[in-house]
């Protein structure tokens, strides 16, 4: 596909349209959308006119001055080094964004942004992180980790609470809801933020090769997504349409055509309405496994899987790249590296509803978090006015930069298919109980039904064995989060 590069002029122009998506729910205006004859479902979306005012959401930080102080943030090298701040301007948008950004920010408040890899793997930025802490280092103000390691160094008491620092706004859009999604009461210790571009590049979403749908009269389903009655259902069908044992030798191998090409299904799950863990009014974890629910879900998806899915380690965007799957379930990042680069005349489509007793579209990301050092004391005020400010320019600039640049204009799509990543990325979340997988027993065994083999006849008997663990669990994490300052 043709490569496109902007100029500082260009983005600066782009940046002021009105629509762009937002990653923060129920915070930012609803994606502008147009249908023809929307429905009265709740979870229906409703075409909204686009504003002419500028977009920008501005923070409400004021002016200080740190005399030059130093604002280091630490990563990991295989998976943050470019998607969170620039050294240098290079020409390409996202990079360029970031740059100007963190400018931006040096010269409102003089100070010095900076960035440094501490590892080359999760576990040892979880060690460097935990080094740190124990020696008392405060040079750096910011460390990202891999999504649940920085939640078992949070529950281990390595980070600050970020509900405690005054200049963070959680009601502004940078603080996507999963911030406090992954928090527990009153106390969050790692974030999903803009701080990153990653809440967006791990969100997970469906990629369809509308070229092959023309060809077997397969209509992508685009009315339906802005009618709010986009299902399963629908998926299964369309899949059972486009599979086809090209070779004729009676067996459905890697050289088939297939309707879906996968890797896992434990974001999926949640996007449908069968979760592990729900939250209360009081932001409280607790048990909400719903086993009828589960077992409609795992009976469809049984369907899917067994006659027209096609399981691949990479998310199964290779399969989908070679043009052998009508539809790829995967993350932004698949899209960017493998899929963006081919000659698929392709487009987006949300995760569906299971069915029409589902509300609304879910969809669910994984991240990479970031957390304060609990050993970062002397400098707080500084560290949290720069976190803040730097999450806004982000979300300002680094955001539509990546969206409207990265995804959108690659697209040899429709304007639909840009509304379906703006939808998408409206009703972004995390699940709790993926993200706490290491810190609760026994919960894990049903992050991905799919993946552990539980039949739509045996959910409930799975869950009977593994809900008294489930229950020790969740008192022990309760019992930590109450001891953490």
């Amino acid at each position: 596909m043709k490569k496109h590069r902007i100029t500082a002029i260009l983005l600066a122009v782009l940046l002021l349209l009105p629509g762009l998506v937002s990653c923060a729910e129920d915070k930012t205006e609803t994606p502008e959308v147009t249908a023809a004859d929307p429905t009265a479902d709740p979870g229906a979306v409703e075409p909204e006119e686009a504003e002419e005012e500028d977009s920008y959401a501005p923070d409400d930080l004021g002016e200080a001055d740190f005399g030059g102080a130093s604002y280091v943030i630490a990563g990991l090298s295989n998976r943050t080094t470019t998607a969170v701040t620039s050294s240098e301007l290079n020409g390409e948008v996202i990079n360029d964004a970031q740059y100007n950004s963190a400018r931006t920010v040096e010269d409102r408040f003089n100070v010095a942004i900076s960035y440094e890899d501490l590892a080359n793997d999760d576990g040892g930025m979880a060690t460097a992180i935990r080094n740190i802490v124990s020696s008392g280092e405060e040079k750096y103000a910011v460390t990202f980790s891999q999504d649940t390691n920085a939640i078992t160094l949070a529950t281990s008491g390595h980070f600050h609470n970020l509900k405690t620092i005054p200049e963070f706004n959680f009601d502004q859009p940078w603080w996507i809801a999963s911030t406090d999604t992954i928090g527990v009461g009153q106390k969050s210790y790692v974030a999903s933020s803009y701080l990153s571009y990653y809440c967006l590049y791990y969100m997970r979403i469906f990629v369809i090769n509308k070229g092959m749908a023309a060809d077997l009269g397969i209509e992508i389903p685009y009315q339906k997504v802005y009618e709010g009655t986009w299902y399963l259902d629908d998926v299964i069908a369309m899949a059972e349409a486009a599979t086809n044992d090209l070779d004729g030798d009676g067996k459905m191998t890697a050289t088939d055509r297939y309707g879906l090409t996968y890797e896992v299904f434990y974001t999926l799950q949640n996007s449908l309405g069968v979760p592990v863990i729900s939250k209360d009014a009081d932001n409280m974890p607790f048990i909400n496994f719903d086993v009828e629910r589960a077992a409609l879900y795992l009976e469809k998806m049984e369907n899917l899987t067994e006659n027209y899915g096609y399981y691949e380690s990479s998310y199964g965007a290779n399969m989908f790249a070679n043009g052998l799957s009508l539809m790829c379930y995967c993350n932004l990042r698949e899209v960017c590296n493998i899929i963006r680069d081919t000659d698929l005349d392709y487009g987006f489509l949300p995760a569906p509803k299971l069915d029409e007793l589902q509300e609304d579209y879910m969809t669910v990301a994984t991240d990479v978090y970031w957390g304060i050092p609990i050993s970062c004391v002397s400098q707080l005020t500084m560290i949290g006015t720069i976190t803040e400010a730097l999450s806004c320019q982000h979300f300002n600039y680094v955001r539509p930069a990546f969206f409207e640049t990265t995804m959108k204009t690659k697209l040899s799509g429709t304007e639909d298919d840009t509304k379906m990543l703006d939808l998408a990325a409206s009703k972004l979340s995390i699940d709790f109980g993926y993200a706490y997988q290491n810190a609760l027993s026994g919960m894990s065994n049903l992050d991905d039904l799919v993946r552990d083999g539980v039949k739509h006849d045996t959910v409930a008997s799975t869950f009977q064995k593994v809900q008294k663990s489930m229950n020790k669990g969740m008192e022990k994490l309760l019992q930590k989060y109450e001891e953490l300052p």
